[in-house]
């Protein structure tokens, strides 16, 4: 399955706070830098191992289990709060 933002999120930076946020209509969920690289990569077509490469190609000095751990985490967070849709590749 590939995951792909919700239609009603939108992911966009926010000076004030200077940091990526995803809106909603209900309202806004601050993300950390890390979160922020997930989701800048979640695009419809790529699937969660593609994400976890382009990651574990940035950051070497992190293990890959580690980063494809907490892309699943977050991702799954997300999607039990309806900000993330799975679809099939």
């Amino acid at each position: 399955m590939v995951p792909s933002l919700a239609r009603r999120a939108r992911v966009r930076w926010d000076a004030a706070r200077d940091c990526h946020v995803l809106l909603y209509p209900e309202g806004v969920l601050v993300l950390t830098p890390e979160a922020a690289e997930v989701i800048e990569r979640i695009d419809g077509a790529r699937s969660v191992e593609a994400i976890v490469d382009a990651l574990a190609g940035e950051h070497p000095e992190a293990p890959r289990d580690v980063i494809d751990g907490d892309v699943r985490e977050l991702l799954e967070r997300l999607a039990a709060r309806g900000f993330v849709r799975w679809e099939a590749p």
